[in-house]
């Protein structure tokens, strides 16, 4: 029986592991296991989108850097 209990509790894991909700609900103090009311579910959506466009923003700065980068090497190199 320790060994079904064992596996519940890691599939539990692994599919809260696969769950992008997860952490948000989490910093919202909301609950894992229940369905949200509609303005929890709006806070959510709002977080979630945050979120991504952080990500996303970061991302840019990055790949702008990296591009600048290469762009003065190329100028250095030609000037050479």
């Amino acid at each position: 029986m320790s060994k079904a209990k064992d596996k519940n509790n890691q599939q539990a894991q692994e599919a809260e592991e696969k769950d992008y909700l997860v952490p948000i609900l989490k910093k919202l103090s909301l609950p894992l296991d229940q369905e949200l009311q509609e303005e929890a579910a709006i806070s959510v959506t709002n977080e979630a989108l945050r979120s991504l466009k952080e990500r996303l923003l970061t991302r840019a700065e990055i790949i702008q850097r990296r591009l600048e980068a290469e762009r003065t090497r190329l100028e250095l190199a030609h000037v050479s």
